[in-house]
């Protein structure tokens, strides 16, 4: 018989409110190891992993909810975090700051995360925007819109955008945007047009990964599947269709070796799956409510190696799986 799920390693208990998202910092030359969490109620926790406890509080977003964080800068020196109220906030993390260097004004609709990704020589910051199927497109060193991506009169993609990624490997300088309609679309950034389009669900799609070294690509939704998806050559093409056993997903990463897949869903669970076959290899079940967040440690030592999971419920749970 195998053997059954293992517990959690540990539970980080510092929130009042549901935990909205997660972001592991851990680089060698860092005598602390990170992770950032943010809440519904605006605010987000360092933890300091060696402890397994706060560092303090940042609240940078007016008590607004914390859609997401993001690592950016040299060597990872600026944590980003977008909030409800319509506002990126950089914080400068040297020298123990915590206070909020800039903002860059964002859309505040809907749930998708913010995406950064370079652009000829530079780094632009992508959002949904304010009308239906738009992407907005902010200038990272101006903070101030550059140009929106609009579908076409009559183009496939409808409802709001749900989710970004950057897919880079050509000289379109493509971005993958997932919508309302359950569809998928790449986009060339430099002619601002779509250049594929796959309808990969029947519902919503609510989070989605790309696979920037394989051309390979996941998306959740409210149904009960899983699809996996390719993207040659600016084409896409649906590769596997996983069926679940309840149906609502809230996040999906492939962790940075390419080995696994983790999901976390309305149903509390935790799945994990390997990437190249998608086998499914466990389901951890600690939570009480929504799995909402995951993010890996990916840290280069495999043994210290954590998964990392957020829930509705107010609670972290810190994992070591598979680190093989």
């Amino acid at each position: 018989m195998s053997r059954p799920p293992p517990d959690p390693v540990f539970v980080l208990r510092g929130s009042d409110v549901a935990v909205s998202c997660l972001k592991f910092r851990c680089r060698e030359a860092d005598s602390t190891k990170l992770l950032f969490s943010g809440t519904a109620g605006g605010k987000i926790h360092p933890w300091d992993l060696q402890t397994k406890r706060s560092l303090g509080v940042l609240d940078g977003h007016g008590g607004q909810g914390v859609l997401s964080l993001g690592l950016c800068g040299e060597d990872n020196a600026v944590l980003y975090s977008q909030g409800r109220d319509g506002t990126v906030a950089l914080w400068d993390l040297q020298e123990g700051r915590n206070n909020v260097s800039h903002r860059i004004p964002v859309p505040a609709v809907g749930f998708c995360q913010v995406e950064m990704f370079s652009h000829g020589t530079g780094r632009l910051l992508a959002a949904a925007g304010a009308s239906q199927a738009e992407v907005a497109v902010m200038d990272l060193r101006s903070k101030k819109p550059v140009f929106s991506l609009q579908p076409a009169e009559g183009c496939s993609p409808q409802g709001m955008v749900m989710a970004l990624k950057a897919a880079s490997g050509s000289d379109c300088s493509p971005l993958l945007a997932a919508y309302e309609d359950g569809s998928v679309a790449v986009w060339d950034v430099k002619q601002r047009q779509i250049v594929s389009h796959l309808r990969a669900h029947t519902e919503p799609i609510l989070c989605m990964d790309y696979d920037q070294e394989q051309g390979k690509g996941i998306t959740g939704s409210a149904d009960n599947k899983l699809i996996v998806w390719t993207n040659k050559d600016g084409q896409l093409a649906t590769k596997q269709t996983v069926e679940l056993s309840n149906p609502g997903l809230s996040c999906v990463k492939i962790r940075g070796d390419r080995k696994l897949v983790v999901t976390g869903g309305w149903d509390h669970l935790i799945r994990l799956y390997g990437w190249k076959k998608m086998k499914p290899l466990a389901v951890l079940d600690y939570h009480t409510d929504t799995v909402q967040c995951v993010d890996f440690s990916d840290h280069e030592n495999s043994v210290d190696r954590l998964l990392a999971a957020g829930s509705k419920d107010q609670r972290i749970s810190l994992w070591s799986i598979y680190n093989q």
